[in-house]
């Protein structure tokens, strides 16, 4: 199977990393905003770069295409596979912006095509774990932490929230369902800068609060923790462990799937199967949670409640 990849940088790597190790499959056209490090990677990789990538489609003919550029870089990459007919995995989902979004993902089930989305938190081992856990168990109380420093001078909140934190979003709609309300609260009403506290209503009935930072910190932390009557199931160490305590016991369970080579196995074999419903997260799942990124976004601008279903979709385009 031929790949082309669109976005080499730190985003990628660890798919191209289980691709190489892949026998089945061949990177054979890479592209990137940085046509430089295109060269670079395409001569380690033996593939052939190409300037963008609508001429990488019309000229490799790829059997698959992977996204992996910021959101705000995407433009109408999706466009481009689809009326290429080319089977596209990407992360993270979204393009420029919600609108821009919602079309991607209407254009995607027009045309029937394999799309799966990197929201690789679902694919851990632990969150399995963890889902089987709560089948017998109510989440009263989600609280995650998505607190990275960020390099560059634009420390843009609601970039990270569309770009990294609609990671945890989706986790925890994974876990806790559909989001009724979102309240966002902007560190010194700024809403596009520093931190953010969000407060998330479940159509369950459970409540969660994410906080979310984008400005210099001395390290990473990405954690989140899912509450009941006399228990507490936390993911710590940026999600290597999960925590599970009881009134009697504390037991702590390491991961030990690579979430990576689970989706790349699982978007592989719906393409080489031609089946889009068997991949774990496609276009159609992630907007739901991107819906409630754009709630957010949108309630920290208004300083209001804002629900995920007040949100319009635009009107769809043409069939390709």
């Amino acid at each position: 199977m031929n790949i082309a990849f669109y976005g080499i940088g730190a985003r990628a790597q660890p798919y191209l990393q289980v691709l190489e190790r892949r026998p089945d499959v061949h990177i054979s056209a890479v592209s990137d905003p940085n046509r430089l490090a295109a060269e670079q990677a395409a001569a380690a990789l033996g593939a052939r770069p190409f300037a963008d990538c609508g001429t990488m489609l019309e000229e490799a003919h790829p059997d698959a295409l992977f996204i992996c550029v910021p959101a705000f870089l995407q433009g109408d990459l999706v466009l481009k596979a689809a009326l290429a007919g080319v089977p596209l995995f990407i992360e993270p989902p979204g393009g420029p912006d919600y609108a821009q979004a919602v079309l991607d993902g209407q254009l995607l089930a027009g045309a029937n095509l394999v799309n799966a989305v990197g929201f690789g938190l679902r694919s851990m081992d632990l969150a399995q774990e963890a889902r089987e856990y709560l089948g017998a168990n109510k989440v009263s109380l989600a609280l995650g932490r998505w607190l990275c420093p960020q390099e560059g001078t634009d420390l843009s909140v609601e970039r990270m929230l569309w770009n990294d934190v609609c990671n945890m979003v989706d986790l925890v709609r994974f876990f806790c369902g559909d989001v009724e309300r979102v309240r966002a609260l902007p560190a010194a009403r700024q809403a596009a800068t520093g931190s953010m506290v969000i407060e998330l209503e479940f159509r369950t009935g459970t409540v969660g609060v994410l906080a979310c930072t984008c400005f210099p910190r001395p390290e990473r932390c990405v954690e989140l923790e899912l509450m009941g009557d006399s228990w507490t199931l936390s993911f710590v160490d940026n999600f290597s462990a999960l925590r599970v305590a009881e009134r009697d016991k504390t037991t702590i369970l390491r991961r030990l799937n690579d979430p990576y080579a689970e989706q790349v196995a699982g978007f592989l074999a719906a393409v080489a199967a031609k089946a889009p419903a068997t991949v774990v997260v496609d276009y159609a799942e992630a907007l739901q949670s991107l819906a409630v990124c754009h709630a957010a976004a949108l309630s920290a601008r208004q300083g209001r409640i804002v629900s995920p279903n007040e949100i319009c979709a635009p009107a769809s385009r043409p069939p390709i």
